[in-house]
């Protein structure tokens, strides 16, 4: 559960804050989230050398916290360095967190807040000069349903600011997260990354009593 101080940092520059008025299950930032994950991760790891075979397999089970998937991305820059990818925990707030989060506060009612943490080692690969995009793709589903994503604040306690990385090169690794309303009484989350026109790699989280 995510602490009330860490939701403070948040919400501190609210006036900067946007909900993604999307809703629930429709695409977010760059379009890029699937609505329907007829096709789930695998939970090793696969060498760089079998490239995109290994994305392949991985996109064909369900993920465990912790466990990793890997793929080749094409960053926005053009380079296309190789990722490993772990989906590692969701933080869920209050009703009073998403209240904080949001500028118009019947966007938050009957939600609260979900950050997904997940962290990207460059494997192989071009140097990622700047602004890279990879963590954009990481979406939290709320029983099946995409949240509505947060866009704007401070990132949380633990995570990068994707826009502080410079030359990012092999062997280094970042956790980025974003966050997302969801319905209070939510009792399944997953953690879903999906490129354009991939395939989704599915995390599953413990259900919430």
């Amino acid at each position: 559960m995510l602490n009330k101080t860490t939701w403070l940092r948040i919400a501190t520059p609210v006036a900067v804050l946007a909900l993604a008025l999307t809703a629930c299950g429709s695409p977010g930032k760059k379009s890029h989230t699937s609505t329907s994950h007829k096709n789930k991760p695998h939970s090793r790891f696969s060498a760089h050398k079998n490239g995109e075979r290994g994305a392949s397999a991985a996109a064909k089970a369900v993920l465990k916290p912790g466990q990793s998937a890997s793929r080749a991305f094409k960053e926005d820059t053009g380079v296309k360095p190789y990722y490993s990818i772990t989906a590692r925990r969701v933080d869920v707030g209050t009703a009073a967190d998403a209240t904080s989060l949001v500028s118009d506060p019947k966007d938050a009612r009957g939600k609260v807040p979900a950050t997904g943490y997940v962290t990207y080692r460059h494997m192989a690969g071009d140097v990622v000069k700047e602004w890279p995009r990879v963590g954009d793709y990481a979406d939290v589903y709320a029983d099946g349903q995409r949240g509505a994503k947060v866009i704007g604040g401070d990132a949380p306690k633990g995570c990068t600011d994707s826009d502080d990385i410079k030359n990012w090169k092999d062997g280094q690794s970042y956790t980025l997260c974003n966050t997302f309303l969801i319905p209070a009484d939510t009792k399944r989350l997953e953690i879903a990354w999906t490129e354009i026109g991939g395939k989704p790699f599915v995390w599953k989280f413990p259900a919430r009593r």
